[in-house]
Formats: C-alpha cells, sequence, structure tokens
C-alpha cells in the first residue's frame, strides 16, 4: 500500500480515500484462482466445518470479554506446534547474523521479504514475541487459513481504504506489541525484492518503535505463490538488528527522507536474504544469491536425523517458554516461578555442597531482607551466574534474585527455559541496552534485588579484576537504591574459561559486603557525568576486590 506524498504541513499515515465498496461486501466477494484445479479446490475448501465453527467459537470469547487473552493464549499454542511443524517439515532455522535476537522488552515492527503464505509463520518462528501481522483481505477469506489468520491475531488491511488499519497497527503498538508488515505489499513471484511502500518507516516514526528487518530463504519453495500444496524444503529466516527512528519528527520529516528511509531498509533486508548482512568486505564476498546456496544445498539423511533430535530438544524449550507465558496471562508466572527458583537453589547449593565445596559469609547481615537493590559482584567463571542466585535464595534473607545475562544464552534450547525460569532477563553485550536497562530499573522498583555483573565479563580470575562499567552504577542512581558488593573467590577453578566439564572438590568463597552508599549523593537529581560515574564505579570495584579471599589460606 503506498501512501501519498505529504504536505508542507505534516500528514496522517493513511490519506483519507474514497470507498468503492463497503468492507462488508468486499468480505462476501469470491476469491477466484487462475488455474481451474485450484479453484474448484477453493470451492470445495469453502464448505469445510473449521471456519463456521471457529467463527462461532470466537464469537462466544467475544461475547465473555475474553478475546484479549484468548488470544494471546492461542498465540503462545501456536508458538509450540508451529515451531515443531517448521522444523519438521522444513528444516526452519532462524540465523541472527550480528548475534542481537528480537527485541524483548518494548514494541516493534517486523519488517520482512515476502515469498510464501507461509512467511508469517516463519517469521512468528523465529521470534519469541507475539506478533500481529497486517495482512490483507484475502487472506481472510481464504478457507482454513482464515481460522489461523484469526486466532493468532493478524489484523485486515483494505488497500482501498487502510486508514482503520494503520489505526489498529497504532493501537497495538501502543499495547507494548509487535507487528509485522510487509512493505512489498504482496508476494514475490520471481523471488526479486519488490520496492518498498513506505508505511512501515511513517509508523515507526510516528509511534517511535524500532523496525525489525528480517528475511526469509527458501519459504517460496515450500509454498509458492499461486498453489496450495506444501513441499519440503529448507527454510531459514534472517533476523536483522532493531532500526531506530528516534533522531526523526514525525511533523516535519519530509517525504523525501521518508523515501530515503526505506530505501535504506529494502537494502538491508536484501543484504539479509543474500547473506552479506554483518559482514565486512562485502564487495569480495562471492557467495551468490539465496537460490544458488538453495541449489548447491543437497539432503543428507543424517543430518536430517540429527535436526530432528535437535528438534525434540528445541521442543521441550519451546513448551516450557510458551507454558510460562501463558501463565502471564492469569497473573501466576511470578507464583509459579518462585517455588521453581528456590527448589532448584535448594538442588544446586545441596550437589554443590558435596562435589563443588562452597562457602557464604554475611549474605543475612547485608543483603536486604526486603526492598530493592543492586548487587554487583566480581565475575570469574560462568558458574558465578549458576550458584550465586542459588545461594541467595538458598540462604537467608532467602529471596530472589533477577539477573541480567548476556542473550546468548537464550537462543541456546533448555538454557532458555532454565534462565528465563529462574528470573534472568537478556542484556546485548558490547553495545548501551537501554531497554534492558529500563527493565532492570523497573523490575527494582517493585522492591526486587537485580545482580548485574560489572566487569561485563569473566576475569582471569585469582583476583585479577577487570575495569567496571558504569551502567550497575547509574542504574542504582535512577532506581535510588544501595550497591550489594559481593566478592567471589574460586568459581574459576571449578569451571575454568571455555571449559566443557566442571572441575569437582574445589572451593569457593561468596563475601558480601555493606552497602556502597557513595552514590546516594546524587539521588533525585541529575545523573553526574561519565568521569563522576567512573570515579563512583572504580570506588565500588575497590570495594568488591576487598572481599575476596584469595590472600587468606584458612578462608
Amino acid at each position: 500500500m503506498e501512501l501519498e506524498k505529504p504536505n508542507k504541513k505534516g500528514y496522517e499515515i493513511a490519506e483519507e480515500m474514497e470507498r468503492r465498496r463497503s468492507l462488508d461486501e468486499k468480505m462476501q466477494s469470491e476469491l477466484k484462482y487462475d488455474k481451474q484445479h485450484q479453484d474448484w479446490t477453493y470451492k470445495i475448501l469453502k464448505y469445510n466445518p473449521i471456519d463456521p465453527l471457529n467463527d462461532v467459537w470466537r464469537y462466544i470469547i467475544k461475547r465473555l470479554g475474553l478475546k484479549k487473552i484468548e488470544g494471546r493464549l492461542q498465540w503462545w499454542a501456536a508458538y509450540i506446534y508451529i515451531k515443531f511443524f517448521a522444523r519438521t517439515l522444513w528444516n526452519f532455522k532462524a540465523v541472527y547474523p550480528k548475534g542481537n535476537m528480537f527485541p524483548e522488552y518494548v514494541p516493534a515492527i517486523l519488517v520482512g521479504s515476502h515469498e510464501s503464505h507461509l512467511d508469517p509463520f516463519f517469521y512468528g518462528a523465529a521470534c519469541h514475541r507475539r506478533i500481529r501481522y497486517m495482512s490483507k483481505l484475502d487472506n481472510f477469506k481464504t478457507p482454513l487459513m482464515k481460522t489461523l489468520f484469526n486466532n493468532l491475531g493478524a489484523f485486515r488491511v483494505d488497500r482501498e481504504n487502510p486508514e482503520r488499519a494503520w489505526e489498529k497497527a497504532k493501537e497495538i503498538l501502543r499495547g507494548g506489541e509487535c507487528i509485522g508488515i510487509f512493505p512489498e505489499g504482496t508476494r514475490s513471484k520471481d523471488g526479486n525484492l519488490g520496492e518498498f511502500k513506505t508505511g512501515a518507516v511513517r509508523l515507526a516514526i510516528e509511534m517511535q518503535v524500532p523496525i525489525v528487518p528480517m528475511a526469509v530463504i527458501g519459504s517460496k519453495n515450500a509454498l509458492p505463490k499461486g498453489n496450495l500444496v506444501m513441499k519440503p524444503t529448507q527454510v531459514k529466516v534472517h533476523v536483522g538488528d532493531a532500526i531506530l527512528y528516534n533522531d526523526y519528527d514525525f511533523n516535519s520529516i519530509s517525504y523525501q527522507d521518508i523515501r530515503r528511509l526505506t530505501d535504506e531498509l529494502r537494502n538491508i533486508i536484501w543484504e539479509l536474504r543474500e547473506d552479506l548482512y554483518g559482514r565486512e568486505d562485502t564487495e569480495e564476498l562471492s557467495i551468490g544469491s539465496p537460490e544458488k546456496l538453495e541449489k548447491k544445498s543437497k539432503f543428507n539423511f543424517m543430518t536430517y536425523l540429527k535436526d530432528q533430535a535437535k528438534g525434540v530438544i528445541n521442543l521441550i524449550d519451546d513448551t516450557w517458554y510458551a507454558f510460562l507465558r501463558s501463565l502471564e496471562e492469569f497473573g501466576v508466572r511470578e507464583l509459579f516461578q518462585k517455588p521453581v527458583h528456590a527448589f532448584s537453589g535448594d538442588l544446586v547449593c545441596g550437589w554443590s555442597d558435596l562435589m563443588m565445596p562452597y562457602k557464604v559469609i554475611d549474605f543475612e547481615k547485608y543483603i536486604p531482607k526486603e526492598g530493592g537493590a543492586v548487587i554487583c559482584p566480581s565475575h570469574n567463571s560462568e558458574w558465578d551466574v549458576l550458584i550465586l542466585a542459588a545461594s541467595i535464595i538458598h540462604h537467608p534473607p532467602r529471596r530472589i534474585a533477577y539477573q541480567l545475562a548476556k542473550q546468548s544464552l537464550f537462543k541456546i534450547p533448555l538454557v532458555n527455559a532454565w534462565v528465563r525460569d529462574h528470573h534472568a532477563f537478556p542484556l546485548k553485550r558490547g553495545e548501551h541496552d537501554v531497554d534492558a536497562f529500563n527493565y532492570a530499573k523497573g523490575i527494582i522498583g517493585k522492591g526486587n534485588l537485580v545482580i548485574t555483573y560489572p566487569e561485563g565479563t569473566t576475569n582471569l580470575g585469582d583476583g585479577q579484576l577487570l575495569d567496571g562499567h558504569t551502567g550497575p552504577m547509574r542504574l542504582a542512581i535512577e532506581a535510588k537504591v544501595p550497591i550489594i558488593p559481593i566478592g567471589i573467590t574460586g568459581t574459576e577453578k571449578t569451571y575454568p574459561k571455555r571449559a566443557k566439564m566442571i572441575n569437582f572438590y574445589k572451593g569457593q568463597i561468596m563475601k558480601a559486603g555493606s552497602p556502597f552508599m557513595e552514590h546516594k549523593q546524587y539521588w533525585d537529581k541529575q545523573v553526574p557525568d561519565y568521569d563522576e560515574l567512573k570515579r563512583l564505579t572504580t570506588n565500588m570495584m575497590g570495594r568488591i576486590k576487598d572481599l575476596l579471599l584469595y590472600d587468606t589460606p584458612d578462608a
């Protein structure tokens, strides 16, 4: 859908267009197919019992006022079976060229290439968020397909009268959810990327939400345009980094800038399709187009079996995650997670006490029994993430501690389910993750503990701390809470860096110190500049170093 060029005084997302026919008339009109056998298939499927039964179901749900919660539960149920079938039938894989996942915390617009009716399902399988797609009217008239689209929260766009769809899109974004848009306006017949309409970029600028560029490879072979029969093939989705438009003002940006930004977005999605995105010196690469890549790949039965075995593990992970998200809809996720977290804390600490002796010092004395706080430990080993959180809930004052964890952990099946079930949330390392920062601040504001490792990565051990990042200090200032320093000694011997196995019978000590409060002078004031934040952070790191016990033989 092409939006008209705006005037100098600003513009609406969708210009007022003259109605040629009412929406009801269009929905009642028959679909027509070019091929006779497809037309016959359509006429037969029109009389399937599933669609009318689903219409009755949706009417009942609406009358009971359960439309919102039912729609989300439908999505999380589909999250399980769609990903399962995508992996089983099409060996589906999601690829993150720059390592960053789909945005975790904020509303966003998914913008992708479009080759098949199956694309919304493949894109949804690459995300861990509910995506509500803007879709043409024909999809809501196609037998069986319309049941899926209605149940999964897609919404209609009348290309001749689109303003209602754009208002619906804005309503969804205001509610904190994500929408999906295919800016080509239709599926590609030849696999080439068509010209992009400007609506997605305009919407992102007006609503001040990011666009996540994505590209699907292989879906045109799974269900080509004009076909009704699905075929087995390899399908991948490449997920790009979120694009922010915070520097643009909706009321003053020119049409030329909108067009330029749209063309830049198209180029990014083209690079994702061609597997050039995120690579340096792309001119020197000679990898060919997605079509050539598909021709080179050959079916290997053993590889297929391995992928299916991995698929079973992924299925368990997907089911657990969907279960947790479903519990959110009833407001009982925390009621479920807390005893699970407490039980696993007892399990981890009990096992560690037998196999990897550990000791906690002054946890009950310095970790507050209630209220928010930022816990800043040293970081010697990946084992710290598990043993520290387990120890805080196992030992007095026995509190739940949320953790900022590197997002790569959330890409590993079963590990993803574990960390999410134990109050961890993802952080993009190597960049300023404002969304994770704000999420952490919100958690602290509710009176919870948040663990964040100021070194940012594991150190060399033996008391050699890395320079601290200023993020934890800024978080404590803005949240107006104390910082609890914790020195962790010996975990680098329990689980050395890049190790594949845990070393048993290696001792480890976690010692808490008195709250660091030097930053309190800036509460309710403007956050200090970087130099002052760095000074405060250096002082805090000194406090953490004093809690290490490498020079205490009898510790």
